[in-house]
């Protein structure tokens, strides 16, 4: 994946200042840079602000690499989030639990009650 970045001005009713960060995948990117470059860089920003008049030559293409951040395997900050991730009961369930309770059990005898009735 690679970040593109748009700079100009296009026409719609006045000026429209274009100023896009996208992320596109290697192959559309680095047609940004090939032979059809103003016909690629019409399309996306055709999507992008529809009805806005773009001279593609007066529009300029940033291609930056996206790097990705390395994740550690052996920390005890990720052992610690697995081992609380495992855990369901937390306080503000068991507060969630304890409020809706009456709620429940009031629920089933109302239920329990006209199923007896009406059967």
């Amino acid at each position: 994946m690679k970040q593109v970045t748009f700079r100009g001005t296009g026409q719609l009713n006045g000026p429209v200042i274009i100023n896009k960060t996208i992320e596109l995948d290697d192959k559309i990117a680095n047609s940004l840079l090939g032979a059809k470059r103003n016909e690629v860089k019409l399309a996306i920003l055709e999507n992008h602000f529809p009805g806005v008049k773009i001279n593609p030559s007066q529009i300029g293409c940033e291609v930056k690499e996206i790097k990705k951040k390395k994740v550690p395997t052996n920390s005890t900050k990720n052992k610690r989030v697995r081992q609380s991730s495992k855990n369901s009961f937390t306080i503000s369930s068991i507060i969630l639990f304890l409020l809706f309770w009456p709620f429940k059990l009031a629920w089933w005898l109302i239920k329990k009650i006209w199923n007896e009735d009406h059967v």
